[in-house]
């Protein structure tokens, strides 16, 4: 009777041992995942930027654009209209501010100006687009912008 439960006692031990080795390895999986989701996310808004500086580029010469160069900005357009869908499927869409208002957990702020009609921070002006996992409502990315900072005497 004493052997059986020495080797249950044994056995348990080994499973136990067993088993936190095994969520010890899903933990660094997991953490290994999350770094390269990371990674992929900052190069895919790095593409969004510089799909929206070509759009800004677009948008100020349109007006000049022979046949062309329209079907070149239209196709453009198309392509970061699917890289949108792409990131929306994902549950990551761009960060709103309905309230024009930055808070230190969506807004990184690179400038502040003066404004006799604004409150401080308020936001001026986002120089990037942030972005947050709609899902799990964690920010991939925050935003920058420029906010107001009125001078206090």
């Amino acid at each position: 009777m004493k052997e059986k439960k020495d080797f249950l006692r044994k056995k348990l031990i080994e499973f136990q041992l067993k088993i936190l080795d095994l969520s010890h390895a899903l933990k660094e999986q997991k953490n290994a995942f999350q770094a390269k989701e990371d990674s992929l996310f900052a190069g895919l808004f790095e593409v969004m930027d510089a799909f929206e500086n070509v759009e800004e580029v677009i948008k100020a010469k349109e007006d000049g654009m022979d046949k062309t160069s329209r079907r070149l900005a239209k196709n453009v357009r198309t392509i970061q209209k699917k890289l949108v869908r792409l990131l929306k499927a994902n549950g990551v869409v761009k960060l709103e501010f309905p309230h024009s208002r930055a808070s230190m957990d969506t807004c990184k702020v690179v400038e502040t100006k003066a404004s006799e009609t604004s409150e401080d921070e308020t936001i001026l002006e986002i120089v990037k687009n942030g972005y947050i996992n709609q899902d799990e409502g964690k920010v991939l990315r925050k935003a920058e912008v420029i906010t107001v900072l009125n001078e206090r005497l």
